[in-house]
């Protein structure tokens, strides 16, 4: 497949392809692969299939508290800024669900830049009615709350869950409850969509951004091969917690 080298940089360099599959890791006590890139380069970001990930003997490592099911596709982003803000500031931004319909992704297939969904917030429950976001001191280990996507094929609902959070560090997961649609096919039965963020301390005002997501058994065709679509998201969900415009040219894949 091909391997993307990934640059927010004035101009779009073309796509690399590499001999053999990339490793993936997340930054569970160890470097992380994708790489963090060097202080003020854009971030680094890789889509995996299938084949892939069994080339690699590759199972989801504890820390992501994932079944050891079919993946049938995975894709990660490692990013690393600077900025100001506390991590309670960046946890924030990580429930502040409300806030998602102002991200903007490059749409393939619409060619243009697009709102990430057209409405969402929180829920009291996965059938719940609309709360406000949490306040960043709720987002304690342990905690888990709903919240809804309304895009163009209808709405979903996640539970976010969080893994851990300390002085320098917050993990926070996602999964889909109800079934992802396109269209009136389903895309993701539920479930089968899971995401775990990683947000570092790695110096003063340098932060570290991994984002993991795969597609398991219970997604359909209908969201595979889909590879621009996976790292445009990506990088329009780590500009945003990382504070940079999330409609700034170019986007990682046309």
């Amino acid at each position: 497949m091909l391997r993307r080298l990934v640059l927010l940089a004035p101009a779009l360099l073309p796509l690399r392809a590499h001999a053999a599959p990339l490793a993936l890791v997340p930054p569970c006590g160890q470097a992380p692969a994708p790489p963090y890139p060097a202080t003020g380069q854009a971030p680094n970001a890789d889509v995996w299939t299938e084949p892939d990930l069994k080339r690699l003997s590759w199972y989801p490592p504890g820390c992501l508290r994932w079944d050891n099911v079919r993946t049938r596709l995975a894709a990660a982003l490692a990013g690393q800024f600077r900025s100001p803000r506390s991590l309670a500031q960046h946890a924030a931004r990580l429930s502040g669900v409300s806030a998602l319909p102002g991200v903007r992704y490059w749409s393939v297939t619409k060619a243009k830049w697009m709102p990430l969904v057209s409405d969402a917030g929180m829920l009291d429950g996965p059938e719940g009615q609309s709360i406000p976001d949490p306040a960043p001191a709720d987002l304690k280990t342990g905690s888990v709350f709903h919240y809804f996507e309304t895009g163009r094929t209808g709405r979903t609902v996640y539970r976010l869950s969080v893994y851990e959070r300390s002085a320098d560090r917050i993990v926070v997961a996602t999964e889909n409850v109800s079934p992802i649609r396109l269209t009136i096919l389903t895309a993701f039965e539920p479930g089968a969509l899971e995401s775990v963020t990683f947000i570092d301390r790695r110096g003063p005002d340098l932060w570290g951004y991994y984002q993991m997501i795969r597609a398991t058994e219970g997604a359909s065709a209908l969201a595979l091969g889909k590879d621009a679509s996976y790292l445009n998201r990506l990088a329009a969900l780590y500009r945003h917690i990382a504070g940079i415009p999330t409609d700034q040219e170019p986007p990682i894949a046309r």
